[in-house]
């Protein structure tokens, strides 16, 4: 050993002979110093609007190993960082940055090796004299030295977090190899993290491993929720609005919007990301198009003006013939290009990127390409898109009769969000050009719930010439949304007998509309016969979107029949539907099914779920957002409710607030989103508020019983909602013989549904509290049932027990208020039946803290053990 440091001190960092004197105070050894110390260096510690550190705990807590892949400003590095600094207590952190001066093999093995010594005296000792010595021999001995550091890291006395970043610098292969035999042979007391742009070299087996996890751009972009309370932790107004359109131009790319936040004027409102240029443009020329070539980059903007594209697009109209590799070099680089799950072959360049790269393209070629985009697009079944690219080339006139021509594609495909667009662009003069292009504008703002758009376009369309059945036809729909149900059901049923086989669209709306109308009547059975033969329609003609749209629905039925597990089987089926389509899938039935099923998750209630249902509400909402489509509301009412459940009911009312404002800039008809206030009622009741709930209940029933409300085609349980939510607080108001004489009334006029059984269990509620002597054994034969079919939700938050109930007049002590922040926390952790020591993980604080909460939490619930704090905080409606 002693000739192996004699050798390694004979050796500076670029294997130079020693100098005359010391050479620890040489200035190749300073400068290996000062290297080192700058890679060991963790980025500096700032004040994060938004703490993302579970994510990788989440990750770590069942991987060794976890490689963050992303292109260019998803907050690899910081999030990296975050963790390690949050680990630092319980694990030796390693942390090395790379760069070019790592590229060769034998440099990239000294430096990882240097760097572990400096930070972690007595873990790679061995190994480094073995590289000094094997080196002046004249190669390198690599097995050897890896496997001397294994074993000296093996047996190093505390847990390793091994941190890589920007390891895209590793460009020689077999620098490459080095890093994959570390990965291959990690001692189990060692975790591992890597950051990179891209993957520099093929990963072969890795991907096999199930010690590995990747999480790419799609986990690390920031999720719509996030982006919201990042938003309210920079104090940005209008939350909602901005959290809406930063979703659909930036995608949730942290370093977008941190350039959109830092744009912000002073004491102003913000600027629109698309007014914002030159910051933009100058992140992407120096991170992400630094050192581009200049024939990618100028593929690249392109490629920017298309957006989405597939092969054969870009071989018709770029005329170029290096498109295929160009095409493969970009997407080996990251260059912010994805594929297209949901359109197998088909690409798409982050919007916020294309917008900036076409900009570097002359205006005359970027219509040029849009026209032959346009061209080849309307030729080859692709009328979405073909109709965007008009769109963008400024093509009205010249397009209008293959719109007509297209009608039917084009409806069929629900992209209605395309069509408002090109027809706000049109104009009204070449909208009122022909009954068929007033036809499908009134469509497309019936099918958003506008209906004072759609209004005028009616009236003029009974003085056309267009085929009496389908002028029955969006009668019978503005009908029904006008909650004129025998009239929507005389002309629905007409416009369904004299239309034409090649009216398919038309025929399946007119199906579904009828199926609705059953449903309102309490006739699930009508419902199916008239949805199965939407079905058939949809499927006859290969309308997947239409066929999804209509699989909703089916599940609508199950749902109000009580079937949860069946409706949530139906959802899935048509997921699968529309993620097997070799069609572009529109947002609107996508974001339905997303939206429905995690609704369906909610009301199963487990507690493992919530994680999905959060992530399906993301991405449900952003689909709906896009398609201007009144089923978001599903996605802020079971956020709404999730909230109450969780003892926050400001932010409940909060989400509706934001539901409300979202429906008026849409200029959607007010009873299309009424029943939102039967949502913010349940919210008040549980803040013991009943005269504020008392007041929703009786805007939306305006002097009629809760049986004889019509059913919103988004909502069609708004009838039993209602009655539940009445019976409801009659119950926590103590005032039994309303909430029996409300539960009898909706019992007599209502059969075999979901809401049947959730008024057994309050009607159950009124007859505990006057002890009548089968209210226990009701409450557990509905209970059990609603289990069977599903629903595990904890019910007693939303009903709790007379005890519990107080007067109309009477207001709870702020309950709420008695907790710190903090020790609700721990409570709702406790709740979910964690350790002290996995709380204390989770909330990064120790178990001594962790401890003292929990003693501060049972002194103020009056508690003597953990059981009986949760059912006490149940009863506070805290939990």
């Amino acid at each position: 050993m002693a000739q192996l440091f004699a050798t390694l001190t004979c050796y500076s960092m670029e294997l130079t002979p020693p100098s005359s004197s010391h050479w620890a105070n040489s200035l190749e050894q300073k400068s290996l110093s000062a290297r080192m110390a700058s890679k060991a260096r963790l980025p500096a510690a700032a004040q994060p609007l938004l703490a993302r550190a579970w994510k990788l705990q989440q990750v770590l807590q069942s991987h060794k190993l976890c490689w963050l892949v992303a292109a260019a400003g998803y907050g690899k590095t910081q999030l990296m960082a975050e963790y390690a600094r949050a680990q630092s207590q319980q694990q030796a952190v390693l942390w090395m940055s790379l760069d070019r001066d790592d590229g060769s093999a034998d440099k990239f093995l000294r430096h990882f090796l240097e760097l572990a010594e400096r930070q972690l005296p007595g873990i790679a000792t061995d190994a480094l004299a073995h590289w000094h010595l094997t080196q002046q021999r004249g190669e390198v001995d690599t097995g050897g030295v890896l496997l001397l550091w294994i074993q000296e890291a093996a047996s190093f006395e505390k847990p390793l977090l091994l941190c890589l970043d920007d390891v895209h610098a590793l460009q020689d292969e077999h620098a490459w190899r080095v890093l994959s035999l570390i990965i291959e042979q990690l001692p189990d007391n060692i975790q591992m993290l890597l950051t990179t742009r891209y993957l520099p070299a093929s990963h072969g087996r890795l991907h096999l491993s199930a010690d590995i996890a990747w999480l790419n751009e799609t986990q690390l972009a920031f999720s719509d929720e996030e982006t919201r309370r990042w938003l309210q932790a920079a104090d940005v107004p209008a939350v909602e609005r901005w959290a809406t359109e930063l979703a659909d131009a930036l995608l949730g790319w942290p370093a977008a919007l941190r350039i959109w936040l830092n744009q912000r004027p002073a004491h102003q409102p913000p600027l629109s990301p698309s007014h914002i240029a030159r910051p933009f443009d100058d992140y992407l020329q120096g991170e992400v198009l630094q050192g581009v070539a200049p024939s990618l980059l100028q593929f690249l903007c392109k490629l920017a003006v298309f957006e989405q594209f597939n092969e054969a697009l870009l071989l018709a109209c770029l005329e170029q013939p290096d498109d295929h590799a160009l095409l493969h070099q970009a997407l080996a680089s990251n260059l912010f290009i994805s594929a297209q799950t949901s359109h197998p072959g088909w690409f798409r360049l982050h919007p916020l990127v294309a917008q900036r790269l076409s900009q570097r393209l002359p205006l005359q070629q970027r219509l040029q390409l849009h026209q032959r985009a346009f061209a080849y697009l309307s030729q080859h079944q692709e009328p979405v898109a073909a109709l965007q690219h008009a769109r963008a080339a400024g093509l009205t006139h010249e397009v209008a009769d293959w719109v007509e021509l297209e009608a039917e594609a084009i409806l069929a495909n629900l992209d209605i969000a395309g069509l408002l667009a090109w027809f706000e662009q049109a104009g009204p003069e070449l909208i009122e050009a022909s009954p068929r292009s007033m036809q499908m504008a009134a469509w497309a703002w019936l099918l958003t719930q506008q209906q004072e758009h759609a209004a005028p376009l009616l009236q003029k369309l009974q003085h056309s010439d267009l085929p009496a059945a389908e002028l029955y036809a969006l009668q019978g729909y503005s009908a029904r949304l006008q909650g004129q149900l025998v009239k929507a059901q005389q002309l629905c049923e007409q416009a369904l007998q004299q239309l034409s086989a090649q009216r398919y669209s038309l025929r399946i709306l007119m199906s579904s509309t009828l199926a609705h109308l059953s449903l309102s009547r309490n006739d699930p059975d009508g419902a199916r016969l008239w949805n199965r033969y939407a079905q058939d329609v949809a499927r006859q003609h290969r309308a997947t979107a239409m066929e999804a749209l209509v699989q909703y629905d089916y599940a609508r039925i199950e749902l109000n029949r009580g079937n949860i597990n069946r409706a949530h089987q139906i959802i899935e089926q048509a997921l699968v539907l529309l993620q097997d389509s070799r069609e572009p899938v529109a947002p609107l039935p996508r974001g339905r099914l997303l939206l429905y099923r995690a609704f369906l998750l909610w009301l199963h209630g487990r507690i493992e779920d919530d994680g999905q249902v959060l992530e399906l509400l993301q991405q449900g909402m952003a689909d709906a957002s896009r398609a201007h489509d009144t089923a978001v509301c599903y996605g802020f009412a079971v956020h709404a409710m999730r909230a109450t459940a969780q003892g926050e009911s400001d932010r409940a009312l909060d989400w509706l607030d934001q539901a409300e404002r979202l429906m008026q800039s849409w200029r959607v008809a007010q009873p299309s989103y009424d029943w939102l206030l039967l949502v913010k009622a349940n919210v008040w009741i549980s803040q013991h508020k009943l005269q504020r709930a008392q007041g929703c209940i009786d805007e939306i029933c305006r002097g009629q019983l809760c049986h004889e409300l019509p059913s919103p085609e988004v909502f069609p349980m708004l009838p039993g909602l209602a009655a539940v939510t009445q019976a409801r607080l009659y119950l926590i108001a103590q005032d039994y013989d309303a909430c029996l004489a409300q539960a009898e009334s909706w019992l007599q006029h209502s059969r075999g549904s979901l809401m049947n059984q959730v008024m057994q269990l309050v009607r159950a509620g009124a007859l505990q509290s006057r002890q009548h002597p089968d209210s226990h054994l009701i409450q557990s034969r509905i209970q059990q049932l609603l289990e069977r079919q599903g629903i595990q939700m904890d019910i007693s938050v939303w009903l709790p027990t007379g005890n519990a109930a107080i007067s109309y007049n009477e207001e709870m002590p702020d309950s709420v208020a008695q907790l710190s922040a903090r020790e609700l926390d721990v409570l709702r952790k406790m709740a979910q039946g964690y350790s002290n020591q996995e709380i204390a993980d989770q909330l990064f604080i120790s178990l001594h803290t962790v401890k003292t909460h929990a003693r501060k939490i049972n002194v103020k619930l009056g508690a003597k053990s953990r059981t009986q704090a949760i059912h006490r905080a149940k009863e506070m409606l805290l939990l």
